[in-house]
């Protein structure tokens, strides 16, 4: 009988939670060598390198993962039947011939369900694994958004930070030529001064640019689940990425249908309301009675048992029970929980309609934005084609005597400003493209996996 309870009070050996070790373990984390079936990290990944550590790295992920393992426990619970109770008893008896003796006795009580409630209950759970899968795959698009995002943010500071830094040496020139000029006498000291506040703008923006660089890169090691310092070495490179002419994102109505009653949000929403039309359907057969039945049986061996014709005493006692007992109606129907269910199930309904409502106007501007991202990058990039011809006029001016070297630094900054412009034009239309590619909750560029076979697990390998 010991070992019985103890075997029914045996747990799995409880993991330590040491947050001492946890962090130890999570800064010696690095990404070479450390996952199976990807290149090393020091050859340069690209982006599908970078979203598969990340789905096997990602604590925010793996937590994501662990709950909805959580959730589908509940399945195998809602699918058991409920055990019966056991009840012993002794009862003192006093005869009417002035006999006493204890009466001894045991009782089961067994719950008789509502017709399809076991039903209603593995229904209900299987909806909330469903949701809770949804979730999972939120959290899986969330995680390729972060990573992807984060690398944009890198190499187009990084970019910045290089054409930045050709500005503020190539306005540190223009500078000491003028003043050359004003000490000569050629102009007048005044004029320098704009110079002077044009350089202290560019080196802003230089620092500015290494700042969100740094920042971004926090960001990658963030969203790919390992510090920083396991960037070290490792190329972040994005290659062509402000080649927004090799993008292409035509929608279609396929792509609108399918997120619009796919994107995992709203599976998540669907789901919620198909609970309440269960929860409301499991409150209204409340209204019917739920039996508890209890057989019982009773003994006494000392003989004692009053008859109600001749008070005779027996060998042996033995008493078999037969106990039923319900629910009486008497103050309520039920009304007050049904009208809450209800309640519940028409919340859950608006909110159904609100998340589609809200998917509808991210795919609409996600549509709208993209095409006028791309127009902008056009623009830019055909204002910088002209930027550079006529630096190159201005320097074949200059080989030829025609012109002064300040006239020639003037027109390589011109050149420079309109690279900037480009780039940023650019980053704004890969912003865009990663929004339109969230609308419709699919990759539209790149060798990126499938989310449905991450979702699976396989990666998490």
């Amino acid at each position: 009988m010991a070992s019985w309870l103890a075997a029914c009070t045996a747990l799995p050996p409880r993991a330590p939670a040491d947050p001492a070790h946890s962090a130890q373990a999570f800064a010696a984390r690095r990404l070479d060598g450390s996952l199976g079936g990807l290149p090393p990290a020091a050859s340069g990944w690209d982006r599908e390198a970078w979203f598969r550590a990340a789905l096997a790295l990602n604590p925010q992920l793996a937590e994501a993962r662990a709950a909805a393992m959580a959730v589908a426990a509940g399945e195998r619970t809602a699918a058991e039947r409920p055990n019966p109770n056991l009840n012993l008893f002794g009862e003192y008896v006093v005869a009417a011939a002035s006999s006493a003796a204890w009466l001894y006795g045991l009782s089961l009580e067994f719950l008789v369900p509502r017709a399809g409630e076991r039903g209603r209950a593995m229904a209900s759970a299987a909806l909330q694994t469903q949701a809770a899968e949804a979730d999972v795959e939120e959290a899986i698009w969330r995680v390729r958004s972060e990573v992807r995002q984060a690398l944009l943010d890198v190499n187009y500071a990084h970019d910045e930070a290089a054409l930045l830094a050709t500005l503020v040496t190539d306005r540190e020139a223009l500078l000491a030529s003028n003043r050359a000029l004003a000490q000569a006498g050629e102009i007048a000291q005044s004029e320098t001064l704009a110079q002077d506040l044009e350089l202290a703008r560019a080196r802003q923006r230089l620092v500015r640019a290494q700042a969100l660089a740094t920042d971004a890169e926090a960001r990658l090691a963030a969203a790919v689940g390992v510090p920083v310092a396991a960037l070290d070495g490792i190329p972040l490179r994005w290659e062509h990425w402000a080649d927004i002419g090799a993008l292409t994102a035509t929608g279609s109505d396929e792509w609108r249908s399918a997120a619009l009653i796919g994107r995992p949000k709203l599976v998540h929403a669907l789901r919620e309301y198909d609970m309440t039309d269960i929860a409301l359907q499991s409150e209204v057969a409340k209204r019917w009675p739920q039996f508890h039945v209890t057989p019982g049986y009773a003994w006494d061996k000392s003989g004692l048992r009053q008859d109600t014709l001749d008070d005779t005493l027996h060998d042996t006692l033995h008493d078999n029970e037969l106990g039923v007992s319900f629910e009486l109606p008497i103050f309520n129907r039920h009304e007050g929980p049904i009208g809450e269910a209800l309640a519940r199930r028409k919340l859950a309904g608006e909110h159904l309609q609100a998340v589609q409502a809200e998917l509808f106007e991210e795919i609409e501007r996600a549509d709208r934005a993209w095409p006028q991202a791309q127009q902008a990058w056009r623009d830019a990039d055909g204002a910088d084609a002209l930027a550079r011809q006529q630096h190159a006029a201005q320097e074949r001016a200059f080989s030829a005597g025609a012109t002064d070297r300040a006239t020639l630094l003037a027109a390589r900054l011109e050149t420079t400003e309109a690279e900037l412009m480009t780039l940023e034009a650019a980053y704004n239309a890969q912003v865009a493209f990663a929004a339109l590619e969230s609308a419709y909750r699919r990759p539209l560029q790149g060798g990126e996996i499938p989310l449905s076979a991450s979702l699976s697990g396989k990666e998490s390998s």
